[in-house]
């Protein structure tokens, strides 16, 4: 089963809650199974390639166990009071390794008057394919007495899956996400083919998580239509994970990409909103402020300097820093590549040309591609900029304050407070037009 999303305490794993009942050859016969600690998987006694039938069952238990090592219960498997249950795939599907492009068939057989809703393909109300192991085991599903709403946009489909108890809130989800993916499309040039999950569910926390085709998100039912900045930035985050993180924009230095794939994913959750009409300037400019204040603050008040890259390895530990700092060098960048081309290219044709040559082909992007790309847009040399902040370990403030002031905006700071306000003598400036929706100029 997939080795991580659970917490480092159980043993065995996601495999701790799967009872095999019996393993057979496609004669019937029983074949003998082990499992072995050393490699966390089981071992069969049958050769490679051979077909088999496999029974299980698996004990709704996980929440016996403190989630938090584990990413959060927003990751676990859940049973709510209405029979309807959440899982997580890696939860339920054993596989084997080696045939990562497979394709899989998946049939559920449960009560009539139950729903299913998952990302894979829909072949009909019990019956389901994914492409590839992947979406297979690291997507999430729900099924039961539950809320669903389907909503399209080109030829992206996006399932908005609630328990009954939040399905109060499906229009108000459903509206931001209309919102924010026309947006989405305008930075990355197109969305693309896809089938697409949102588990929507109540809660005492706010949090999320995103998978290969889906997300969970919790919610406190208070006051969304007045808190928006916390629940819809949170939505918006999650589902720019689509592109960058999860399936396009990526690298094979998974923990040390933390700071861009959660850092520029966090600069365009809260930046798609403002742009969208779903927080106003105030909101968004305290948002951004309190980045700089997590980053600086992470940076006065740590007894061991570390980089951005190399936070990545301790996530939970280095949580502030590296969403407030990936955040911060998302702004800096976005400022300076709009100085260095005067107005005619930002960020957003930086993530464009991730996607349109990298992304769209599977390709890992590393550090060095990621410069040589900024210099090719910008007709300049980022590279130091990449040694001192990002690689290296050096103080971010006086770039934070540079970029603010080039951007048009007066900063204030006191220790790790931090205010921004726009200065009412640029009203064309840099910082207007980052938060101004534009069309790329081809």
């Amino acid at each position: 089963m997939r080795p991580w999303g659970f917490p480092p305490e159980i043993e065995r794993g996601w495999a701790k809650f799967v009872d095999i009942k019996s393993v057979t050859d496609s004669k019937g016969e029983p074949i003998n199974f082990v499992w072995n600690d050393e490699l966390e998987k089981w071992k069969l006694d049958i050769s490679k390639n051979s077909l088999i039938n496999l029974n299980y069952q698996v004990e709704l238990s996980h929440d016996k166990y403190n989630w938090d090592a584990g990413g959060g219960i927003d990751g676990r498997p859940t049973v709510w009071k209405d029979n309807t249950i959440f899982w997580v795939s890696s939860a339920l599907i054993v596989f084997s390794e080696g045939h990562n492009n497979q394709k899989a068939e998946i049939t559920f057989d449960v009560p009539k008057d139950w729903k299913v809703s998952t990302a894979w393909v829909k072949l009909s109300n019990r019956k389901f394919v994914s492409n590839s192991i992947d979406e297979l085991i690291n997507n999430l599903i729900m099924i039961g007495h539950h809320e669903e709403r389907l909503i399209k946009h080109d030829n992206m489909s996006i399932t908005i899956a609630t328990p009954s108890n939040f399905k109060h809130r499906i229009d108000l989800i459903e509206q931001s996400l209309e919102k924010v993916l026309p947006a989405y499309k305008n930075i990355f040039g197109e969305l693309p083919t896809a089938n697409y999950l949102v588990c929507a569910s109540k809660n005492t926390i706010q949090d999320g998580e995103a998978y290969t085709n889906s997300f969970h998100q919790m919610f406190i039912d208070k006051d969304l239509e007045y808190n928006k900045m916390v629940w819809a930035n949170t939505l918006a985050h999650e589902m720019f994970h689509y592109w960058n993180g999860t399936n396009f924009i990526f690298s094979d230095d998974y923990a040390g990409n933390y700071w861009f794939s959660e850092g520029f994913t966090n600069y365009y959750s809260s930046l798609t909103l403002l742009r969208t009409g779903i927080i106003n300037e105030e909101e968004y400019l305290r948002f951004l402020a309190f980045q700089f204040s997590k980053l600086h603050y992470s940076q006065i008040n740590s007894n061991e300097k570390t980089s951005l890259i190399e936070a990545g390895k301790s996530k939970i530990n280095n949580w502030h820093f590296i969403y407030g700092g990936g955040t911060s060098i998302a702004f800096i960048l976005d400022v300076q590549i709009r100085s260095n081309t005067k107005g005619r290219k930002s960020l957003d044709d930086f993530m464009k040309v991730l996607y349109s040559k990298y992304g769209k082909l599977y390709k890992s992007i590393s550090i060095e591609i990621q410069i040589e790309e900024l210099n090719h847009l910008t007709n300049s040399n980022f590279k130091s900029f990449y040694n001192d902040y990002i690689i290296g370990k050096d103080s971010l403030l006086d770039a934070i304050v540079k970029a603010c002031d080039k951007a048009g905006l007066a900063i204030s700071h006191y220790q790790s407070e931090f205010y921004l306000t726009p200065k009412k003598d640029k009203p064309d400036s840099i910082y207007q037009s980052i938060i101004t929706p534009t069309r790329y100029i081809d």
